[in-house]
This record gives structure tokens, sequence and C-alpha cells, in this order.
């Protein structure tokens, strides 16, 4: 399919190219039934090739280098969260533009050094599809889109890769038409994330001439649900000595535990088990960036399988907040370098023209109640052209700062990652 366009005037050049990616949705909603203990269907595990369990192990590797980095930079006593699959899918995207130097650093960073690029992009093809119908009790929908100017000339190669493994729409767009574009692009959105993320631009620039976007839809049920009657108010320690009251639930059932010298690590499973939520609540007087400077992909697996099941009484507090964070810093810091610099970078594979990365915008958001869970995250890429722990043993009181992940049990991919600073906190 030819990309009809006019050549470029010198002054495109100069241009900004608003390029963004990565909405990631995630609803968990909890319907529960009068059943304790509903009867789970049957499932079929989730078998990888050595090369996707490779590209979530380097996924994985990249989400806990990510949030170190964010987590130890952040001075104020905030919750925070990211995910790991948003950023990693957003950049698998941009990866197919980049050329030179700028590929091989995002290779680095993103550990997928020695893969090719049809490995890569094959890999998440097959994952994507599997975590999409793996549990018949989780709707997981997962979309792509490309809307560019058009007047502007997008290398065809670019559009075929990410039509036939990230499954893009792709749509020309008269930019100049600022309702129609913003009604368009914001309407996808919308529409691909069950209204959790209602918008991603507020105007169109004139310099803008691409943007592409990913958006990942979760709905789910706790397999083990809460009961608003048993919904109370109680204590959680803040890591500045004092403390506040917030609601808190509980749920009194059998789950996978481990205790380790810096923290008791419990999963909280959804639907029929595939999908989980796993919270570390650090011990004595460690915190959680103690728990995250932890975090790797062989630690996790070791926790993971020595955890044996124990029955517990869980009290868990609601949640709701807001966070967002411009990635550009920490992307650098972790090696990805060029792709901000005018000039130097090599997005070569998008376009004829002098293309930069100028933003790269996380936003996520999160709520916790009775029901479930509600998630959602926003990677935004704009391109330029030129306490003390309880005592009883049956007792899983997360009464101070924790770390929790989200992740799928067969493939253990993580989808979201953070922690939690102050329950109470809005943004």
């Amino acid at each position: 399919m030819a990309i009809p366009s006019d050549n470029l005037k010198t002054n495109y050049l100069r241009m900004k190219n608003l390029l963004i990616t990565g909405i990631f949705a995630l609803g968990f909603a909890g319907l529960f039934s009068c059943n304790d203990d509903p009867i789970d269907p049957e499932l079929s595990d989730i078998e990888l090739s050595a090369k996707s369990a490779a590209i979530v192990e380097a996924d994985n590797q990249f989400g806990f280098d990510l949030i170190k980095k964010i987590s130890a930079a952040q001075a104020e006593e905030k919750n925070l969260m990211v995910s790991p699959l948003s950023v990693s899918l957003a950049l698998g995207m941009v990866y197919n533009g980049a050329d030179g130097t700028t590929k091989t650093q995002m290779e680095a960073m993103l550990h997928k050094s020695g893969l090719s690029a049809d490995d890569i992009n094959q890999s998440y093809k097959n994952l994507v599809s599997a975590l999409a119908s793996h549990d018949p009790k989780v709707d997981l929908s997962i979309s792509n889109a490309i809307f560019y100017r058009n007047d502007f000339t997008v290398k065809q190669p670019f559009i075929t890769t990410n039509q036939t493994y990230y499954d893009a729409k792709v749509s020309a767009l008269d930019f100049s038409n600022q309702t129609q574009t913003l009604k368009t692009v914001n309407g996808w959105v919308n529409e691909k994330t069950h209204g959790k993320i209602p918008t991603i631009i507020n105007q169109v620039n004139d310099q803008d001439v691409m943007y592409l976007l990913n958006a990942v839809y979760f709905n789910g049920q706790w397999k083990y649900r809460f009961n608003s009657s048993d919904t109370d108010e109680r204590v959680f320690f803040l890591s500045n000595g004092t403390s506040i009251k917030v609601p808190t639930m509980m749920v009194e059932k059998t789950f996978n535990y481990i205790n380790t010298d810096q923290f008791e690590l419990l999963e909280m499973p959804y639907g029929s088990g595939k999908f989980s939520m796993l919270i570390f609540l650090p011990s004595g007087n460690h915190s959680p960036n103690d728990v995250i400077a932890q975090l790797s992909p062989a630690n996790l697996s070791t926790w993971i399988s020595n955890m044996s099941v124990w029955n517990k009484k869980v009290f868990m507090p609601k949640l709701e907040f807001s966070y967002s964070k411009s990635l550009i810093e920490t992307l650098s810091s972790l090696g990805m370098i060029d792709a901000f610099k005018p000039g130097i970078a090599n997005f070569s594979g998008i376009a004829n023209a002098e293309l930069f990365i100028s933003e790269v915008m996380h936003k996520t958001y999160l709520k916790v109640d009775e029901r479930g869970t509600e998630a959602a995250a926003v990677t935004g890429v704009t391109f330029g052209v030129t306490s003390v722990g309880p005592t009883d043993p049956g007792i899983f009181a997360v009464d101070h700062p924790f770390v929790f992940a989200i992740r799928e049990a067969d493939t253990n991919a993580i989808l979201f990652i953070g922690k939690v600073m102050n329950p109470s906190l809005k943004e």
C-alpha cells in the first residue's frame, strides 16, 4: 500500500512530530456472586518458545530497571506505578523505525541485543495473542493504531511491519482540521480503553505529523472476593512515622505466600488464577525502595517457586491515584541517549526527515476496591523533526508502604509494577 504525499519542504525539517504510543488501560472489575469459591473452567497453559521467553524476561528486566531509577529519584513520599508492558510495546514499535547507534542503544536498554527485529516483532505478536485469549474470566484486548498527517511521507516498511506484527490500524488524516482529528484520535483512545482514558491529545500542533497509539484493556475479577460489609477504617503507618486511617478491606482465604528477611510476599489471584497481584510488604526497618532494589527476573522466579499455601486474613487498603512522569531522563540514564538528540538521532526507518524524540510521557491510573482493580497507563512519545509489620502469622496486614506487581503466571510477564506510600493520596 503506497502512502501518497507531497514532497516535504525545507521547513518540515524543523517540525515536531508527535507520536503518542502505548495507551495501556487495565480495568479489573470484580463481579461477585453469592458462591464463595466459584468453579474454575479448565485453562490451557501458555507455552512460550525460547525466543518469546527471552522477550518476556527482557521486558521484565527493563521494567525493574525503570522502576528502580524512577523510585530512587523520587524525593516525595508519593505513590507511583508504571507499566513495563506498555512502555516495552511502545518502544518496540518505535524500534522498527530506528537505525544505527540509536537502534543499538535501544536494543541494549531493552535487553534485546542479539535478537533480530523479526524475532522481537514475532515474539510480541505471539505473546499478545496468547495473553489476550488466555483466561475466560479475564477480558484482555490489545490494540494499535497509526494516524499520520496526509501530506507527510511515511516509509512503507515501517507501516507494514506495524500492521503485520502489531495489527495496527493505519489512517491518513487532515491535521489542519483540528476538531475532526481530535475527535478521531481521542475517539479511538476512548473506545479501546472502554472510557478509562477518554483523551490522549488536547490540540493538534502545526508541527505534529503522526500519532502512534497502543491500547491495552483488561477486565477481570478477584478470585477470592472482598465483602464490602467487612471494610472498615484501619490505621496505615506512613514512612515519616505518622499514621492515618483509611478504608481497609478484608478477606480470609488460602494464598501463595513467602516470608524473606526483607519482606513478606503474598499473591492475590484474579479470574481463574492465571493473572494475579503480587504484594511485597516490607518487614522490619526495610522500605519499598529496599524491595525494589532486589527485583530481578531471577529473584522473582526464585521467590515465586518457593511460595507455599498459607491461610491468611488479608487487610488491604482501598486505593485510587494517578501518576505521571516524563521518561526522557530515566531512559537516557538507562542508555537510550541518541534518540533524544536532534541531528544525532537516527529514525530513518520512519521517514526521510531528521526525527528525534522530544518527549516520552507516561501516565497511569489505579483504583482498588472490593470489586477488583481498575488501572490505566498512557505512554506518549513525541518526535521532533530536526512502620511495623504484624506479629500474627495468620494475618497479612497491608498497613504500611508496599510494592505491588500485576503479572501473568505462565509467562511471568509483568503488566504493572508500582509502590504505594500513602493510600489516601490521589496523585
